[in-house]
């Protein structure tokens, strides 16, 4: 069984309805998929891809390209998918991390280099719930104060490539992080809520829901 998640997006921390014909259907994935897989997904209808391309690594690189980025946006291209989002997870929380300007500059450095033609980047911002062995579990445990700091320098640097970005996260991580849903980022940015589940699928993707 693997998980899976709806996605809605929302701006300004509000829920809002579309028409069914307002809304699309996606496939996310943070490991390599073949193409046969990419392929699977978009024939079910999931038209949207989103790859991650950022990994916290703040064990050592302090944030670093997800391995996986490259080969899934070649996969998805070739499985027929045109409309292809990213997504990254940023270091924070440890001394080993660079500057948020510095990794989201890594990123926009290894898309343009890579010549990939991308819809909208996603910040995610949520707690890092793994062990200390294979993961960050202290990313945002700086203290609400500081994490606003450290997001705004996220928020800025974002906003100086005047590229589309949007912010993923849930509405009890939010709280966590920033201390209420209430706060605001940046409302320009579209947010995500996420709701979980699980499901079989065509390979390891999450499945999501845009209005």
């Amino acid at each position: 069984m693997l998980k899976h998640l709806i996605l809605v997006a929302v701006t300004l921390l509000t829920v809002f309805t579309l028409p069914a014909a307002a809304i699309e259907s996606g496939v996310d994935a943070s490991s390599t998929q073949s193409v046969s897989a990419w392929s699977c997904a978009h024939k079910a209808g999931f038209t949207r891809a989103v790859i991650s391309c950022y990994q916290e690594a703040c064990g050592g690189a302090g944030g670093r390209i997800n391995p996986s980025c490259l080969t899934n946006y070649k996969n998805a291209k070739a499985a027929g998918y045109t409309y292809i989002d990213l997504y990254m997870f940023p270091c924070t929380g440890y001394s080993t991390c660079k500057s948020p300007a510095s990794q989201v500059q890594e990123l926009v450095n290894f898309v343009n280099t890579n010549h990939m033609l991308v819809q909208k980047i996603w910040l995610d911002i949520e707690v890092d719930s793994s062990s200390p062995s294979v993961g960050c579990p202290n990313n945002w445990k700086m203290g609400i104060s500081q994490n606003k700091v450290v997001a705004q320098q996220f928020n800025s640097a974002m906003k100086a490539t005047q590229w589309k970005w949007g912010i993923y996260s849930s509405a009890s991580q939010w709280s966590q992080i920033f201390g209420s849903t209430a706060y605001v980022l940046n409302n320009a940015f579209p947010v995500w809520y996420a709701q979980f589940w699980d499901k079989n699928s065509c390979g390891s993707f999450d499945e999501n829901i845009f209005t």
